[in-house]
């Protein structure tokens, strides 16, 4: 194997974890790779430990703070020379077969078609106590689901050239998740593996995942409300690049979201649709409601 894999990572104010992040990408079993972090402002420490790896070949791109999605777009991009561009956040631990496994599968394939290659990790929290594993929900690995989550976390996703290309066309000011974007371009027009073995720990700094999460889909849910809401805005820019590229079925699909406003015909027909479209029962009935309010 001799293609050529950029680990992509935007940085801040990542001081405690990112040191042993770095470590573990230095120690890949797979050679042949770069590595590129953009740091995003940060205030802390960040800036002056990714100086101490340029010796060991890192990217370091120092930048004005732009917002998570931004910044990743911005070191997405820098990242320019290679065949592989594989996600990188900056407190997770990576094991080091995790790329070769991601490009063995990748060289495999057809590469003119968009590929995106996904690997399991192993969530535990700031005591490093399991809370178990990090999979895609059952049933998510369709486009329809794509239309309202993402399947999977972005440090455990590797994408070909073309898929790249075609992320770097929307603004990511407007899709606002890589992970979500590389995940619909892949269901939608391209192709998704998924490879069921754990290659990474995935850190949860939330010292209470489950009740947090409850809260933030509560906060979610009232902001969606009060505004226009994430999911129909990147909806509507991902079908404004991509509509022409998707087959005649999923772009029906894509059709009951594309409006500016949603007249009661399609917030019906989406509100009641007979198949699911979140993983939990909490935050199926959270969309359903905001699809019948016009929001999604």
């Amino acid at each position: 194997m001799s293609s050529r894999v950029n680990i992509v990572m935007s940085a801040y104010n990542g001081e405690r974890y990112i040191r042993e992040q770095l470590d573990s990408l230095l120690k890949q079993e797979y050679e042949k790779f770069e590595i590129y972090v953009r740091d995003d402002g940060s205030n802390d420490g960040t800036v002056k430990i990714l100086k101490e790896y340029e010796k060991h070949g890192v990217h370091v791109i120092e930048g004005e703070n732009k917002g998570f999605s931004a910044s990743f777009f911005e070191v997405l991009a820098a990242a320019e020379e290679g065949d592989y561009w594989s996600f990188c956040d900056q407190d997770d631990i990576w094991f080091p077969g995790k790329l070769k496994s991601a490009v063995k599968w990748l060289d495999s394939q057809r590469q003119e078609q968009p590929l995106l290659y996904y690997s399991l990790s192993e969530m535990f929290d700031e005591t490093g106590k399991s809370l178990g594993i990090q999979a895609p929900p059952k049933g998510s690995l369709c486009f329809r689901r794509a239309m309202t989550g993402t399947f999977g976390v972005g440090f455990s996703m590797v994408i070909n050239r073309r898929l790249r290309e075609e992320m770097l066309k929307c603004d990511p000011y407007k899709v606002r998740s890589h992970d979500w974007l590389a995940g619909a371009i892949g269901l939608g027009f391209g192709k998704v593996h998924v490879n069921h073995k754990i290659y990474a720990r995935y850190r949860r700094l939330d010292s209470s995942v489950t009740k947090i999460s409850l809260e933030r889909k509560i906060k979610w849910c009232l902001a969606v409300l009060r505004n226009d809401g994430d999911v129909a805005e990147r909806n509507r820019e991902y079908i404004r690049i991509y509509k022409n590229q998707l087959s005649p079925k999923k772009r029906k699909m894509a059709g009951l979201f594309e409006d500016d406003k949603y007249p009661w015909k399609i917030r019906l027909r989406k509100a009641f649709y007979p198949k699911r479209w979140r993983p939990g029962i909490s935050s199926e009935l959270v969309m359903r409601f905001l699809m019948l309010a016009g929001k999604v």
